[in-house]
């Protein structure tokens, strides 16, 4: 368990805080790049602050603070001129570094002392990704299946009323795992708890932990399986070359998260006109009666965070021997915590562009979540669930 001034140090996110200093050095996932194709201007809350996220005529995506400094307007409804964003009530105008450009019917404009906060954005994989932290900004982490020409993405965005941290314990969680797998399985599942007759270990990689099972009866080094991979610092990852899945748990505050799931799966051949097709939705955790979405893994896995409290209490823990990635993610954050505040960088920085090209990961045997209870996902348009039968299952 921990003590509730460390349970505090691993879920405060807000400026000025431990861990918002060290989320602030990696890019979160914030949105689908098709969000704003039909949209210019989208706010936003990430990391406990409220920004603008909109697109200038130029095509490019820029991030702003919400409020105009006037009078605290909410700059998602303002007009795009050019790059810049003009204010709806008075008229002031802000370029995309955040530097308001003019203050329209004022005597004595003072347009040069007044600046908004600014934040690069990148687009990648179907995704806008910010970044909040110093300069010089680290490169987005180029992942092998991001380069995937021959299958159909999903992208799938929930918004969750829990921290982020209990999201992300559920990647080193596989007694979790089990009991999905479990439950996808329904009546053909075995009954009773699983057996007794297998091995987990946990090991740490350069961009994050990996929890393997093997048969209590092998050889030394062999028979090991990936069960998972848990990307630092907050996103897992699970598949191989047919099927895979990475989900994100971007801080919005304290007390919400926006998972965003990110799914591949390999077309039947010829199935996709142009071989690459990119999807997006929202799934919610809730149906329209108010009632818990259970339908599918991923709508469970949700639940099961959301029901912990907006903030787990974990000085009420009782760990077990299986909960020892859970310890391992904990320790490693308190130890990135120290470092960056010795002034170091911290675990998984990306710097060199030759090196962060198709990025492996660990392949696993990932099974349901890749098969036909996917079209189960809440939300999910009819169009892309027939598009989905006909490019997988064909």
């Amino acid at each position: 368990m921990l003590s509730a001034a460390e349970n505090r140090t691993l879920t405060q996110v807000g400026p000025g805080t431990p861990m918002g200093s060290l989320l602030r050095r990696y890019w979160h996932p914030v949105a689908p790049l098709a969000e704003l194709n039909h949209a210019q201007t989208m706010a936003i809350r990430l990391l406990g602050e409220d920004l603008v996220l909109y697109r200038g005529e130029s095509g490019q995506h820029h991030l702003v603070s919400l409020y105009c400094a006037h009078r605290a307007t909410n700059l998602s409804q303002a007009s795009v001129e050019g790059d810049a964003l003009r204010c709806p009530l008075h008229g002031w105008l802000y370029d995309e570094q955040g530097q308001c450009l003019e203050q329209p019917l004022e005597e004595y404009p003072f347009a040069p002392e007044v600046q908004l906060a600014s934040y690069p954005v990148q687009a990648k994989a179907g995704l806008l990704w910010a970044y909040l932290g110093p300069d010089p900004a680290p490169l987005v982490p180029d992942w092998e299946p991001f380069s995937r020409q021959d299958g159909l993405v999903q992208i799938v965005s929930s918004f969750l009323d829990c921290n982020w941290l209990q999201c992300q314990e559920s990647s080193l969680d596989p007694d979790s795992e089990w009991l999905q797998s479990t439950l996808d399985a329904g009546e053909a599942a075995p009954k009773g708890p699983p057996s007794d007759n297998e091995e987990m270990a946990f090991e740490e990689f350069e961009y994050g932990f990996i929890y393997r099972h093997a048969p209590k009866e092998h050889a030394p080094d062999e028979g090991w399986s990936v069960g998972g991979t848990s990307i630092w610092p907050n996103a897992v990852y699970e598949g191989n070359s047919r099927a895979c899945h990475i989900e994100w748990y971007t801080p919005i505050d304290d007390r919400r998260t926006l998972a965003i799931s990110w799914f591949f799966n390999r077309a039947a051949p010829n199935a996709l006109i142009d071989g690459i097709e990119v999807t997006h939705w929202r799934s919610p955790p809730r149906d329209d009666d108010g009632e818990f979405v259970m339908s599918h893994r991923l709508n469970r896995k949700h639940v099961m965070w959301i029901t912990q409290g907006m903030i787990s209490d974990r000085t009420k823990e009782h760990l077990m021997e299986s909960d020892r990635g859970i310890v391992m993610l904990r320790n490693k954050l308190f130890s990135q915590l120290a470092l960056i505040a010795d002034g170091g960088e911290p675990k998984g920085t990306l710097r060199s562009m030759a090196a962060n090209r198709r990025l492996k990961l660990p392949s696993s045997d990932w099974g349901s979540s890749a098969g036909g209870a996917f079209i189960e996902i809440a939300g999910q348009p009819e169009q892309v669930a027939r598009l989905f039968r006909k490019a997988v299952q064909s």
